[in-house]
């Protein structure tokens, strides 16, 4: 699991009690400096520059 994710800020999505902690408007995410927990950008980079070569493709060795 830690290979997938570059923290596991996204687990408190599963909380009732933090319901709105995505908004980055919301007093705890800004409080914590978590990521942008929206759907929206789920799959974007953290570090767009690591981000592996999209012309690489899928093979094996």
């Amino acid at each position: 699991m830690t290979v997938l994710f570059e923290d596991h800020d996204v687990l408190m999505l599963f909380d009732a009690s933090l319901d709105g902690i995505e908004d980055s408007g919301n007093e705890i995410n800004q409080a914590l400096g978590l990521a942008n927990l929206a759907a929206a950008q789920w799959f974007v980079p953290f570090r767009a520059s690591q981000a592996r070569d999209p012309d690489r493709g899928f093979g094996r060795f």
